[in-house]
């Protein structure tokens, strides 16, 4: 102790107070983050197991007093929403196998060669995705029905794949430009194409970064609303999101069932983001990086 300076030990004491409250803080602000992003799927699960009576109950119920299914057994077994997760299920899944295909080429393409105006290209690419999508519902409206595609699932994967395609594109290419180009020469030089060296090389490498990316474009597709109502007519070509905004009348919302339809169109997200959030972080860390 002799050899400690003068208030040593009290600087020592105060720096480590200071880290403490700041680990404190830094714990407190996520508690309520975490907080505030769950509130609303709390309240999502607690309304749909309310029987009708709990619904309006002031002050509101957390727990329900009698727990039921009954909203989840009407949306799956009454209405049509089985067919709304279906015509759902095929839109995304189409919007994001064009979407990674066409990214991942053209990401590819911008990541490893260099031409006149090619910067310029991908800012402008990038620039799409600033305009409303409330300014192209009526461009939209009339291109696909000049080409007799409404009320179709061309029509819809199409019009989501211009929206995804964009962002895609720019995420991909981040992580092609992570990756060396010397991988690419190697392969070819062991006797690949170039498309067989991307295909069997770079794409491998690049796992994680397609598998965010195409997280993105699935949301993109599974969650869109405004084109699905203008570009669909009939119930049987209806999405989730459309299905879910039916169950608003014109007299009376059921809550409940309203709740019971949003839970269960928040499953496939949710079970996505379950399994693949390991290779999420990767993916979105990857694209951090520049070789």
């Amino acid at each position: 102790m002799g050899n400690l300076p003068p208030g040593g030990s009290v600087r020592g004491g105060h720096r480590t107070c200071a880290r403490l409250l700041g680990v404190f803080w830094t714990y407190f602000a996520l508690l309520w983050l975490v907080v505030y992003c769950l509130f609303p799927l709390a309240w999502m699960v607690s309304t749909s197991l309310k029987p009708t009576e709990d619904t309006y109950v002031i002050p509101p119920l957390w727990i329900p007093s009698h727990p039921t299914l009954n909203s989840y057994r009407m949306i799956l077994g009454i209405q049509n929403f089985s067919r709304y997760f279906f015509n759902s299920s095929i839109v995304s899944f189409s919007t994001t196998v064009l979407a990674m295909v066409f990214a991942g080429l053209a990401g590819y393409g911008f990541s490893r060669f260099r031409f006149r105006g090619s910067r310029v290209l991908m800012i402008f690419t990038l620039m799409t995705q600033m305009f409303p999508g409330i300014l192209l519902v009526i461009p939209y409206f009339s291109l696909m029905g000049a080409a007799g595609l409404l009320n179709t699932y061309p029509a819809l994967v199409i019009a989501y794949t211009s929206f995804s395609l964009p962002f895609c594109t720019w995420m991909l290419k981040g992580f092609f430009d992570s990756i060396p180009a010397e991988l690419d020469e190697a392969a070819m030089i062991d006797g690949c194409s170039r498309a067989s060296a991307f295909l069997r090389v770079i794409l491998p490498l690049s796992a994680p970064g397609l598998v965010a990316t195409a997280i993105f474009s699935f949301l993109v597709a599974w969650n869109e609303f405004l084109f699905a109502v203008v570009l669909t007519s009939t119930p049987s070509m209806y999405l989730v999101t459309v299905g879910i905004a039916s169950n608003i009348g014109q007299f009376r919302i059921q809550w409940n069932d309203l709740m019971a339809a949003s839970v269960l169109a928040t499953l496939p997200t949710i079970i996505l983001y379950a399994f693949l959030e390991r290779y999420l972080v990767q993916g979105l860390t990857a694209g951090a990086v520049k070789g």
